[in-house]
């Protein structure tokens, strides 16, 4: 849907006791005809999203409720919840410290988890699932969804770099509704369309050396109106297959920047998905400090696309896909 014709649902939400004086500004970002109102919470000390906060995760009956969790480390890594009125769906979970969070959103539904969906097996995506599925303490989960992944040695060969230590206790696991997904699988998920547009597939290390990230599960979720891209970890070298293959079929409504926002695909990639709300899995240190990464290109581009960034500074961030 154009960006003339549809509201940009957008709530930033954090949590107040931080230790100074926070002030609320509130910032209009103009489109054709429709405004987005955006809070923006200013702290003088810290990041909101330091803090290990729960907001409201009911959407009632209008939609779901897309929300990003910052890092109370200050580190990077990927969590997000989708809920309903009456249901839980969780992308990834972050380091095994997110596992208590987790817990406490998860309890509130039952201690029920509709659908899980892991991208890749990299700690920071994947830990606090471990953490939970080892001692689940009555948590009951309906569906995980993965990628399949070359053999350890083949990528131990390929990535001497990369961290593999996830594996062994993902593998010792025996998880009940689980399921690896390829490019081109749709699935419903609590009434969203989810289709997977890339995953892990044998071959891949023709294209990249680099087969954790690249092999990352990228998908969209689409209600009746609204998209939202999940990029995970892919890289650059995955930019020729996804736009290739999808072209304009990228656009999305909003999207998960590849990587944390820095080492994903390329311009190209990012244009065709020309999105309206863009969502960093990163903190202050890598949205802003000064180091070798590329994410404050990225979010230059997004800004230059008119689109409203999303980062662990104001995070939990919440959109409401209709």
């Amino acid at each position: 849907m154009k960006k003339s014709k549809k509201y940009l649902c957008i709530c930033a939400v954090g949590a107040f006791f931080v230790g100074g004086v926070i002030g609320a500004l509130w910032k209009l970002n103009g489109k054709i005809n429709q405004v987005a109102e955006i809070l923006s919470l200013q702290v003088t000390e810290g990041r909101i999203g330091n803090a290990p906060y729960i907001p409201d995760l009911d959407p009632g009956t209008d939609g779901w409720l897309v929300t990003q969790f910052g890092d109370p480390a200050k580190e990077q890594e990927m969590c997000y919840v989708i809920t309903t009125d009456t249901g839980l769906a969780i992308v990834d979970g972050g380091y095994g410290y997110e596992s208590q969070r987790l817990r406490e959103i998860i309890a509130g539904y039952g201690n029920h988890v509709e659908a899980w969906i892991l991208t890749h097996y990299h700690k920071d995506h994947i830990e606090a699932f471990l953490d939970i599925m080892e001692d689940p303490g009555g948590i009951r989960v309906d569906h995980v969804y993965t990628v399949e992944r070359a053999g350890t040695e083949v990528m131990e060969q390929k990535a001497p770099w990369d961290d593999f230590s996830m594996l062994p206790r993902f593998d010792a696991l025996q998880i009940d509704g689980l399921e690896y997904l390829h490019g081109g699988d749709t699935i419903d998920l609590m009434g969203l369309k989810m289709e997977v547009l890339s995953a892990y597939e044998p071959g891949l290390e023709k294209v990249t050396n680099d087969l954790m990230n690249d092999g990352s599960m990228v998908f969209r979720i689409s209600g009746r109106e609204d998209t939202m891209l999940f990029c995970a970890d892919v890289g650059p070298d995955m930019t020729e297959s996804l736009t290739k293959t999808y072209g304009g079929d990228l656009k999305c409504d909003y999207i998960q920047m590849a990587h944390h926002g820095y080492g994903g695909p390329k311009e190209d990639f990012y244009r065709l998905a020309d999105p309206e709300g863009a969502f960093f899995d990163a903190p202050d240190w890598l949205m802003n400090g000064e180091n070798e990464k590329s994410t404050q290109e990225n979010e230059a581009l997004m800004r230059e696309m008119d689109c409203v960034i999303f980062s662990y500074y104001t995070a939990p961030n919440q959109i409401l896909l209709k």
